[in-house]
């Protein structure tokens, strides 16, 4: 059973690894062509630094014992947090990026927060894994205020970045994971009535936020302004019909939909293959859900469960929020759908958590 599930998890991921190249061939191409010169430049940038990478990366942690992340969670977790915090010194900021979300180091870009999906979710899994269910389940107990005031502390961190959207998916992974735990009605609502107040703080700080949930819900308002996106996105999904206008055909490549290549990416996959390719790879992305789910019933131990159970909504979670977003289900969040969108360090992240499942998957 569990050589079985490890099979079915690799399999996913190679077709979701392989659609997402073939999309952002085309989803890339015109705005290569006209910064770069090369049709090709994204494309050869995702194959060299995050496939190459990631799938030596992917080999390497299906080998290691999963363990080795409990040991190292804390020292991974105060590293990243070094790094997000390294994001707002100018010296570090890559060129061209107006937010305190990317790190230039030497010849190395990076987004640390995207790394916080593997080191908070490892640190989370082996904090609840050390003790027993009763102890859990206090309001005062350590494990939960440590939770909490790891939670709240990257929460701040991200915000000021800001990278609401990622912040979004470490909650709800986070907490999928206290849930397996045995997380109570009364620490749930702790949980939400905190999240609640720190969001009204953050409107009324940022403005901005404000602005874009009005947009959200009434786009057509400011047709070129802050509802541009999410209206350029629906019209990429509508012209796709059941069958799609064809492969390399689509026209919102065409600088009318912002950030073609990276998070609006799904739109192109709706233009380009229909309804019934939009379909397709929802269904790959539930299919990922149940069988890292399984692979988390499976596990040898609590830490495995609950590593298993973080990583898996953590990259399904961003997958439907994404798209979510793109059909006006949700605000635009600006995060990346994994497998697709451009980006090496979330590709390198999803298939290093791919990686941790599979080693999981064979521990079982």
């Amino acid at each position: 059973m569990s050589e079985k599930l490890n099979r079915l998890l690799l399999g996913i991921s190679l077709v979701l690894l392989l659609a997402g190249l073939i999309v952002l061939m085309s989803a890339s191409a015109i705005i290569g062509e006209q910064d770069y010169g090369d049709v090709y430049y994204f494309i050869k940038r995702q194959l060299l630094q995050g496939v190459l990478g990631g799938v030596i990366l992917v080999w390497l942690a299906s080998k290691i014992d999963y363990h080795i992340w409990k040991k190292l969670s804390f020292f991974l977790l105060a590293i990243n947090i070094l790094l997000l915090l390294m994001c707002f010194l100018p010296t570090f900021h890559p060129p061209g990026t107006p937010t305190s979300r990317g790190l230039k180091i030497g010849p190395i870009i990076l987004q640390p927060a995207e790394f916080l999906k593997i080191s908070l979710i490892a640190f989370i899994s082996g904090l609840l894994s050390n003790y027993p269910p009763a102890k859990r389940r206090k309001i005062t107990s350590r494990p939960f205020i440590i939770f909490f005031c790891a939670i709240g502390l990257v929460g701040i961190i991200i915000f000021k970045q800001p990278a609401t959207g990622t912040l979004l998916v470490l909650a709800i992974s986070t907490l999928a994971i206290y849930f397996s735990a045995g997380l109570t009605a009364l620490q749930f609502l702790f949980i939400c009535l905190s999240g609640l107040m720190a969001l009204a703080l953050v409107i009324i700080k940022s403005p901005y936020r404000y602005e874009r949930i009005t947009s959200f819900l009434s786009p057509q308002k400011d047709p070129l302004g802050k509802g541009y996106h999410i209206i350029q996105s629906l019209i990429g999904i509508g012209s796709g019909g059941i069958f799609g206008v064809g492969f390399g055909r689509s026209v919102q490549r065409f600088n009318y939909l912002p950030e073609s290549h990276t998070d609006a990416i799904f739109s192109i996959i709706a233009e380009e293959f229909g309804f019934i390719g939009s379909t397709v790879v929802i269904t790959l992305f539930l299919i990922f859900l149940v069988t890292g789910l399984k692979i988390a019933k499976n596990a040898e131990d609590s830490f495995g469960r609950f590593l298993a159970i973080g990583l898996t909504c953590s990259i399904t979670t961003q997958a439907f929020i994404n798209i979510a977003a793109m059909c006006k289900l949700l605000p635009i969040t600006g995060i990346p759908l994994p497998f697709f969108s451009y980006g090496s360090s979330s590709l390198i992240t999803t298939l290093i958590s791919v990686g941790i499942l599979s080693r999981i998957a064979k521990r079982s």
